[in-house]
């Protein structure tokens, strides 16, 4: 299976279509004459595109597939109102979205891959304390979280919505907590250590298929629980880690929403701790209202109301 034309390409010039995407939408219409058809969203990592199944197609595939689906489609390509949509005339369901291949159809961090890995790699090797060493040295060795950690978005529907969102924002956290704890006062690196691993139970929480969803594990125990459980895996294969040290990031871990309504069973009980909750808060909303003013522009300065976050956003002129 090959991504072979992403929706930011499709131009006059494509007569036909034939290739894969990801259904967003899916909905059976009538048109005014009463004539039916399927009326589907389309997206691939470049963004989404209207499709169309019309006449007898209908009955014939309206039950190969579903919305989130992975799907085949066979189609011609013409302009509606301006813009283009596509016509199908055949369409099949992809049982798998292989690994190697999901960044074709999620957004993906302006990042690189690899400049996440060297940007970890850099702050891990800031980390002087050796116990915290070790425990990053266990991490690096396991590489079936330590993937997740860099493919994994940080959230579902508010913030880094995509593909290493989970690692930018961790990654980004820790270079501003070194900064402010070296200014303020504070442990450098656990205020590292704590950045990195405060959202390590995502790769638990979320599964990433045809779409970023929820695991069953993840509904039942939440991000928090399974972040302080691979850390306690992680530090059972260190003899003698010392008990402090586990404490503190797990209470890190544990405390780094704030409140208990934000889902934290404990308030931040420690400088570190509480560095850490106002860096994941700065850099989730920051980058929240980011996303949100891509897409939710109501006009040229402000944005459409922000349900979350209960507000409309300015977004300031780029000349000033």
């Amino acid at each position: 299976m090959n991504k072979g034309t992403f929706v930011k390409d499709i131009t006059q010039d494509h007569a036909r279509i034939n290739d894969y995407f990801i259904v967003v939408k899916k909905g059976t219409y009538s048109t005014k004459n009463n004539k039916r058809f399927i009326g589907l969203s389309l997206r691939d990592r470049t963004g989404s595109i209207e499709a169309k199944i019309w006449d007898e197609r209908v009955d014939h595939l309206k039950n190969r597939f579903e919305e989130n689906d992975l799907v085949y489609v066979e189609s011609r390509v013409e302009s509606y109102q301006g813009k283009f949509q596509l016509i199908i005339e055949d369409a099949r369901k992809e049982e798998t979205l292989l690994p190697e291949l999901i960044r074709d159809f999620f957004p993906v961090s302006e990042r690189s891959d690899a400049e996440l890995h060297k940007t970890y790699e850099g702050l891990v090797k800031e980390i002087r304390d050796p116990h915290l060493q070790s425990l990053f040295g266990v991490l690096n060795r396991r590489q079936d979280i330590l993937k997740r950690f860099f493919l994994f978005p940080a959230s579902i529907g508010v913030h880094h919505m995509y593909i290493g969102g989970l690692a930018e924002h961790s990654l980004s956290m820790a270079g501003m907590g070194r900064q402010i704890a070296a200014y303020v006062g504070g442990d450098v690196d656990l205020v590292t250590a704590g950045c990195l691993l405060h959202d390590i139970g995502k790769i638990e929480e979320m599964t990433i298929g045809s779409s970023f969803k929820y695991s069953d594990r993840g509904r039942l125990l939440g991000h928090i629980t399974l972040g302080v459980m691979i850390l306690e895996e992680l530090i059972k294969e260190i003899p003698g880690f010392p008990d402090t040290i586990a404490d503190i990031l797990s209470h890190i871990i544990i405390s780094h929403h704030g409140v208990e309504e934000w889902g934290s069973p404990r308030k931040p009980m420690c400088i570190e701790a509480i560095m850490v909750h106002y860096l994941d808060n700065l850099d989730a909303k920051v980058m929240g209202v980011k996303e949100h003013m891509k897409e939710n522009m109501a006009d040229e300065k402000w944005t459409e109301y922000h349900r979350l976050y209960e507000s409309k956003f300015y977004k300031i002129p780029e000349n000033g």
